[in-house]
Parts: structure tokens; C-alpha cells; sequence
């Protein structure tokens, strides 16, 4: 191998290495799982998803999340009994797993700590919360991780009405887009008018 196709080599091994890993968002009701992928975007994530228990293993598997959130009741495999498969491979140990629940119980709570989540949040998800909660575990396991600040300074809980969701869902109908699309799924032209859109929502709403 010459001395130039060996810096590529580097190069590209390099490039794979320092790639971010994402966060692994699992939850079976599309409007939720929408809003908490793009507002982990927002916290400066990479996002990928799943919608049942048996997917979230298999997406964890190929994409080696750096964080998981856990929905509960799911089709096909709920979010406890993924957690603990994931939790007997080796490679899935120390990845910091919350639980996003309806449930608020002291027997919950003893299975979700039985099982291996890090921590839960009930539904209505405070984001706020969620982002202090993910910094920490994050900043735990390695000392330079980034903290992220949320970009809108204020605090958002899932919900039917939220403002970010009822934006994207009209933007969605304007552009004859499936509702379920992430905004990495949009052309470069209609990425562009997203994020413009994320930054200016009244100019959408003006008529």
C-alpha cells in the first residue's frame, strides 16, 4: 500500500471513529415520537428511532446508541423487557437507558431499577428535565462531554398541542409529507425552509 492511500486509510477509519453516536429514541405513538426526536435534535443529537421493543434491538445492534429513552407499553416487546435483553450483552451495560412512563408507582419504579434504567420520566415529559437528566448521565460516563443548553430557554412537555409539533404538522401538509418524516428524511430545499421555519414560526401562520 503506497504512503497516500495509508493517509486515506487513516483517514476514513478516523472519520468512522469520531462519527457521534446517536441516541435511540423508542416510543410506538407517532406524534410522541415525533416531538421528542426533534426536540433531542434540538439539544444537539443525532437521533435515531424505533417503535417497539423488538425494533429498539435491533437499531440498537447496527447504530451502538451513546444514550437510550425508553417508551414502556409497546407492542411486540414493552420497554422493560428490552431493556432487559439489552441489558445481558456486554456491549450494552453502561449505555445510560431512561424510561419514559405513564407509570408512577413504587412497584414500577422497583422494576424499572430491576431491569437497568438509569432513571425514568412520567409522561407529560418535562424537556427540560429530560435534558438536565441526559447531561448527566452523559457527563458521568465521560468528563468532556458537551452539556447542552435548550435552545428555546423554556420548558416543553409532550402533548397534543404543542407549539414545535402542530408547526411540523403543517408544514408537513403544505408539502404533502407523511407526518411521520424526520426532518433528516427532506430535501436540501425543504431542510432549508424547516429550519427557517423552526427559528421564524409566526411567518408561517401569517396570511
Amino acid at each position: 500500500m503506497d504512503v497516500l492511500a495509508f493517509r486515506w486509510l487513516v483517514y476514513i477509519v478516523f472519520m468512522i471513529d469520531s462519527s457521534p453516536s446517536p441516541v435511540l429514541v423508542v416510543e410506538d405513538n407517532s406524534d410522541n415520537l415525533l416531538l421528542i426526536s426533534l426536540t433531542v435534535q434540538d439539544f444537539g443529537y443525532h437521533v435515531v428511532t424505533a417503535r417497539d421493543g423488538e425494533e429498539a434491538l435491533s437499531i440498537a445492534e447496527l447504530t451502538m446508541p451513546r444514550l437510550i429513552l425508553m417508551d414502556i407499553a409497546m407492542p411486540k416487546m414493552d420497554g422493560l423487557d428490552a431493556t432487559r435483553r439489552l441489558r445481558t450483552d456486554p456491549k450494552f451495560l453502561k449505555v445510560p437507558i431512561i424510561a419514559l412512563t405513564a407509570f408512577e408507582t413504587d412497584g414500577f419504579q422497583h422494576a424499572a431499577a430491576e431491569v437497568g434504567f438509569d432513571g425514568y420520566l412520567t409522561k407529560p415529559i418535562d424537556f427540560e428535565r429530560l435534558r438536565r437528566l441526559m447531561n448527566a448521565l452523559l457527563s458521568a460516563q465521560s468528563p468532556y462531554h458537551p452539556v447542552y443548553q435548550s435552545p428555546s430557554g423554556s420548558t416543553r412537555q409532550t402533548g397534543p398541542l404543542e407549539e414545535r409539533f402542530m408547526l411540523w404538522r403543517k408544514f408537513c401538509a403544505e408539502n404533502a409529507l407523511a407526518v411521520e418524516s424526520s426532518p433528516d428524511d427532506l430535501s436540501p430545499a425543504l431542510r432549508e425552509r424547516w429550519e427557517f421555519l423552526k427559528n421564524n414560526p409566526t411567518y408561517f401562520f401569517e396570511f
